[in-house]
């Protein structure tokens, strides 16, 4: 009868333990498995990015016709 009991005993702990390291590595990988593909660094949108570019390159284009102008 105690022999059962003891048996048992540790069939309940060997199935908590592995239920335990069940639930900590599902813990431990769903946040790696739900990663979202962003930039490290906020920029504004493309189009604005072009456009400022292109508007400094005609600045540059006017000092530089300015001065050969001059």
């Amino acid at each position: 009868m105690a022999h059962a009991i003891i048996t048992s005993a540790k069939r309940g702990a060997y199935v908590a333990i592995g239920l335990y390291l069940v639930m900590v590595l599902v813990v431990s990988l769903s946040p790696q498995s739900q990663q979202t593909f962003e930039a490290p660094i906020q920029v504004a949108h493309p189009g604005i990015q072009f456009e400022h570019r292109a508007q400094q390159a005609m600045v540059d284009q006017a000092d530089l016709a300015g001065v050969g102008g001059a």
